[in-house]
């Protein structure tokens, strides 16, 4: 963990300015031409609450800067969802969604860069570098579906309101299309998409308890019979 708040700071700073160009970007700035479906995009969601947590965490601490008690690891088990969700943002565009762009087209586009690829890979580093680990509870992987399912139904209630008979975007990605997939396919993939989470979440929270892992085998091996006991 880097604990060198100047650092951090630059590092926020950083963040913070290219995920305001990259929220600009979600508006179609530079395509020059609004979309109007961004608030219906996962990626771009995800991407707000993120930089808003960022922005927050960025604020905190310059304005407690002075103070020694301030903690560089703000709001712990929301960051830990919010790497998650970055993260299957940024591997489920990549792996599944990316194929419909031609390479040249996939990296001159600044926005798609920014909020498919560096801005989540800078928040996930920013987790790793900065905060304190060793600290992830078992059970906040399974909290990590929260937010996806609030998205679902967000996205499904709504499709439902606005009904099939209008010209605007029902489901901006096609493993919610319920009315192509039908009932079946789409549970489908919402079951395989909530163990995506889960997994990854579970992967993270091994590595955050690495330290503490080791040192629980190593007590085991060097007392064998404190193990046998138990």
């Amino acid at each position: 963990m880097i604990k060198n708040k100047i650092a951090r700071i630059i590092y926020l700073t950083a963040y913070c300015v290219l995920g305001l160009i990259g929220f600009i970007g979600t508006l179609g700035y530079f395509k020059r031409q609004f979309n109007y479906d961004f608030y219906l995009y996962y990626t771009n969601l995800s991407n707000y609450l993120c930089w808003g947590l960022m922005l927050i965490t960025l604020v905190l601490s310059v304005k407690n800067y002075h103070r020694t008690d301030q903690p560089l690891s703000p709001a712990p088990c929301f960051k830990f969802m919010c790497v998650i969700m970055i993260m299957v943002t940024c591997l489920v565009y990549n792996f599944l969604l990316a194929s419909e762009y031609g390479i040249v087209e996939y990296f001159l586009s600044l926005s798609n860069l920014l909020n498919h690829l560096i801005l989540p890979i800078m928040f996930i580093l920013d987790w790793v570098l900065f905060y304190q680990h060793n600290l992830t509870r078992w059970y906040y992987p399974l909290l990590c579906v929260i937010m996806p399912l609030i998205y679902v139904i967000y996205i499904v209630v709504r499709a439902k309101i606005i009904g099939n008979n209008t010209t605007a975007l029902l489901y901006p990605y096609f493993f919610l299309d319920i009315n192509t997939l039908g009932i079946g396919g789409f549970i489908t993939w919402l079951v395989i998409l909530i163990a995506v989470f889960v997994a990854i979440g579970y992967i993270l929270y091994l590595f955050d308890n690495i330290k503490r892992l080791r040192t629980f085998i190593s007590n085991r091996t060097k007392n064998p019979d404190t193990a046998k006991s138990q």
